[in-house]
């Protein structure tokens, strides 16, 4: 079995227009939209799709995704150098430095956590061998 295609996270969002506005504020650009579902696009590949739920509670959502980068320094001050005020329910966190991964996370409109994760170096050359990680 040959397995092609993708796989993309897939989020809520109480209303399609302020959640295309929003992302579009962070770089994003519709690629796709419809009542019940819109398809958001960033850069080349990455894409970010959500599904209409009018009804959600923002505050209570537990809904997520992550964005693996590269460079997780040139996102984060792209997006920390926007002006966060003019969007009171989101908010973007500092970077923080963890032994396998460095992150920071940013909470949309809709109460969906995006963490934004670079992994570290050292982190790559490790491998999962019979349970155990293992330094190659």
């Amino acid at each position: 079995m040959q397995f092609d295609g993708q796989i993309t996270a897939n989020l809520p969002a109480i209303d399609f227009s302020e959640t295309a506005l929003f992302y579009q504020y962070l770089g994003l650009s519709v690629h796709y939209q419809s009542s019940e579902w819109m398809i958001m696009r960033l850069g080349n590949g990455m894409l970010l799709e959500f599904f209409h739920h009018p009804s959600l509670d923002a505050k209570h959502s537990w809904h997520s995704a992550c964005i693996r980068v590269q460079d997780l320094h040139c996102y984060y001050e792209y997006w920390s150098g926007l002006n966060w005020q003019d969007w009171p329910a989101a908010r973007i966190t500092e970077i923080q430095n963890f032994e396998e991964i460095s992150q920071f996370c940013i909470i949309d409109i809709n109460g969906s956590l995006l963490r934004c994760i670079q992994v570290n170096e050292k982190d790559e050359r490790r491998i999962i061998y019979k349970g155990s990680a293992v330094q190659i």
